[in-house]
C-alpha cells in the first residue's frame, strides 16, 4: 500500500539532489539523516568508482568527411570515440581550437565535439553519481555563471576546463574564490568581452554582469550614483552604500581591465603574449584610472609597472572581486537564490536568514558554500511539505531515469530531447542563465515536449534500461502500478491519475502478458510497460521536486 505521502527522507532528498531512488532513501534511513548530510558535503575529489568507469567507458560517434583544399585539409572520420577531451589541459584543447581555426588540419566538428562531451559527462554525473549534492549545486553555479555556446569557439574550446577548475572544484569550497577563478576563466573572459578590454576602453559588459548578475544582484542597482552611506558611524569596508551604481561598473570595468587570454597578442615590436588559450594579465592593457568602488579606493592599489609583480599589478581586479563577492547585498542574493532552487519560489524566510547569517560569518572560510548547504541540509523545513518546485524539464529527465535504473546512452538524441524542451545544457544564450520560476516551465507548449520525452529517450535507446528485468514479478496490476509509482513519484497519487493509469494498464495486451495473462511478444511486452512507465512520469505529483 502506498503511504498517502512522502516520507520526509524523500521530500529532503529530493530537493537536493536530481531524484531520490528508493536506494538513496534506504541510505539515509540507515546512514541517519545528518550521516547522509556528511557524506554528501564531503564528496571525494573526482568521481565516484561508478561513475568514474561509465565515463571512462562512454562514446559518442563523430562523423565527418575528408578536405583537402585551400579551405582546409583533415581525413574523414567515421567512428564511436571517448570522451577524450574531459582530461586535457588547456593547452591541449587550445590545439584543438588552434588547428581548427589557424592550421586548418580540422573542421569546426571537433571544435562542436568538446561541448558535446561536456553535456556527455553531466547527463551521466547527474544521473548515476553517488555524491548527487555536488551534482546538485556544480549544476546550480553553470546556470548562475551561464556561459553559452552559441558565443562560438572561443567559449566551446575551454568548457572542460570551464566545468572541472571553475565548478566543480569550488562548487561547495569559498564564493569569493569561485567568482575568482570565474573571472580567470577562458570561457568567461570571451562568452562576456572582458578579453578584448583595454587601457583606453575598459569593457564595462563583464564588470555589469559581475554585479547584477554574480554578485550583489540587480536589485542592488542604484542608478546613475550610489547614494552615500546613511548607517551609523563608519561604513563597513565593501558596504559603503545600499548598492552599487553605473560609476562602480566604470570602476570595476577600469579595474578589471588588463584581465585576458594569451592568443598570441602581439604588445610591442619585441614583445607577444603566449598563444597558451589560459588567462593572463597583461599591464599595459590596464586602465589606471579606477577610483572609489563600493566604498573603497582602489587608486591606492595602482598595479606595478613590473611585469614581473603579476600579484601586485592585478590587485586593484582582485579587490573588486572581493568587495562584489563579499558585500551583504551577495549573501541576500546569491543565498536566496539557493534557497529558491531548494525550496521553491517562496522559501522559508527563517531559514533563509540562518544561511545568510552562516555565508557572511563564513566569508574568508574555504568552505563558506559547504557550510551555508549544511545549514539548509539540517533545517526542519527541508524535510516538510508541501512540494512546490517546478521540476525543469532537464531534471525531469534524469529523475526518470535515476527512478528507472536507466543508464543514460550519450547520443545526440540526448540533446536533441533536451533541445526541444527548452531546457539542454550551454545553450541557453544570455548571461542571466535559465528561468528558476516555476510558472515559466509550465507553460502549455513545454508540457506538450517534456510528455514525450521519456518515452521517446527509451524508444531510441538514449535511455538504455529493459523494464521487464526491472518491473515487480506478479501477477497483479496494482501491484505491478503501485511499484512503479512507489519508485518514480514516492507517494499516492490523485484517484483520477490512478484509475486512468490503471486502467491503461488492465487493457494492455502487452502488460496483461507480463503478467502472465496473455501471449504477446516481448518486444510488445517492453512497450507496454515503457508506456505505463512514461505515463507515470507524466503525472502531477511527478512534476515536483
Amino acid at each position: 500500500m502506498l503511504p498517502e505521502t512522502p516520507s520526509p527522507e524523500r521530500i529532503a532528498i529530493n530537493r537536493v539532489t536530481f531524484g531520490a531512488r528508493d536506494s538513496d532513501i534506504a541510505k539515509a534511513q540507515s546512514l541517519g539523516w545528518t550521516g547522509w548530510v556528511e557524506d554528501q558535503l564531503n564528496p571525494p575529489v573526482g568521481d565516484d568508482p561508478l561513475t568514474a568507469q561509465l565515463l571512462k567507458d562512454a562514446t559518442l560517434r563523430i562523423t565527418y568527411g575528408e578536405r583537402n583544399d585551400s579551405q582546409g585539409t583533415w581525413p574523414a572520420v567515421d567512428e564511436d570515440r571517448p570522451l577524450n577531451t574531459l582530461s586535457m589541459t588547456g593547452e591541449e584543447l587550445f590545439k584543438i581550437y588552434d588547428d581548427v581555426n589557424r592550421t586548418r588540419t580540422l573542421p569546426t566538428n571537433e571544435i562542436n565535439r568538446i561541448a558535446e562531451e561536456v553535456a556527455a559527462a553531466t547527463w551521466l554525473r547527474n544521473t548515476h553519481s553517488q555524491y548527487q549534492l555536488r551534482e546538485f549545486m556544480v549544476d546550480f553555479w553553470h546556470r548562475h555563471f551561464n556561459v553559452a555556446t552559441g558565443e562560438g569557439s572561443l567559449v566551446i574550446f575551454t568548457l572542460p576546463v570551464y566545468d572541472q577548475e571553475v565548478m566543480r572544484d569550488h562548487a561547495l569550497g569559498n564564493f569569493t574564490d569561485l567568482v575568482n577563478a570565474n573571472a580567470r576563466s577562458t570561457a568567461m573572459l570571451f562568452y562576456l568581452d572582458n578579453a578584448v578590454s583595454r587601457a583606453t576602453t575598459p569593457n564595462e559588459n563583464y564588470a555589469r554582469e559581475l554585479l547584477e548578475l554574480h554578485t550583489m544582484g540587480r536589485d542592488a542597482y542604484q542608478g546613475v550614483t550610489t547614494p552615500p552611506w546613511s548607517g551609523p558611524g563608519s561604513a563597513p569596508i565593501g558596504t559603503k552604500s545600499v548598492g552599487f551604481s553605473d560609476q562602480d561598473i566604470l570602476q570595476a570595468s577600469r579595474a578589471l581591465s588588463g584581465w585576458t587570454v594569451g592568443m598570441g597578442q602581439r604588445i610591442s615590436s619585441t614583445r607577444s603574449l603566449a598563444t597558451s588559450g589560459k588567462f593572463v594579465y597583461e599591464s599595459t592593457y590596464h586602465n589606471r584610472n579606477a577610483t572609489t568602488f563600493l566604498g573603497v579606493n582602489l587608486a591606492t592599489l595602482q598595479p606595478a609597472a613590473n611585469l614581473e609583480n603579476q600579484t601586485g599589478a592585478i590587485a586593484q581586479g582582485n579587490k573588486v572581486i572581493e568587495l562584489a563577492a563579499q558585500h551583504e547585498k551577495t549573501a541576500a542574493f546569491v543565498v536566496g537564490k539557493i534557497a529558491k532552487r531548494i525550496f521553491g519560489d517562496d522559501p522559508p524566510k527563517a531559514v533563509v536568514d540562518a544561511a545568510v547569517k552562516t555565508w557572511l560569518d563564513n566569508r574568508e572560510s574555504p568552505e563558506q558554500i559547504k557550510l551555508v548547504m549544511r545549514t539548509f541540509l539540517m533545517s526542519p523545513e527541508l524535510m516538510q511539505g508541501p512540494q512546490t518546485k517546478v521540476r525543469r524539464p532537464y531534471e525531469k529527465v534524469i529523475a526518470f531515469a535515476r527512478a528507472t535504473n536507466s543508464k543514460i546512452r550519450p547520443t545526440r538524441l540526448v540533446s536533441t530531447a533536451f533541445a526541444a524542451t527548452k531546457d539542454a545544457l550551454f545553450l541557453w544564450g544570455t548571461p542571466n542563465g535559465w528561468p528558476d520560476d516555476s510558472e515559466y516551465w509550465l507553460s502549455t507548449t513545454g508540457l506538450m515536449t517534456q510528455w514525450n520525452t521519456n518515452l521517446t529517450a527509451m524508444a531510441n535507446g538514449a535511455l538504455s534500461v529493459t523494464l521487464r528485468n526491472e518491473s515487480l514479478q506478479t501477477n497483479s496490476v496494482s501491484a505491478l502500478l503501485d511499484d512503479w509509482i512507489g519508485r518514480i513519484i514516492g507517494y499516492q497519487i490523485s484517484s483520477a491519475g490512478y484509475s486512468a493509469l490503471r486502467t491503461m494498464a488492465a487493457q494492455s495486451t502487452g502488460i496483461s502478458s507480463y503478467l502472465g495473462n496473455g501471449t504477446a511478444s516481448v518486444q510488445t511486452q517492453e512497450n507496454e510497460l515503457r508506456r505505463l512507465v512514461a505515463l507515470i512520469s507524466t503525472a502531477p505529483e511527478f512534476a515536483y521536486r
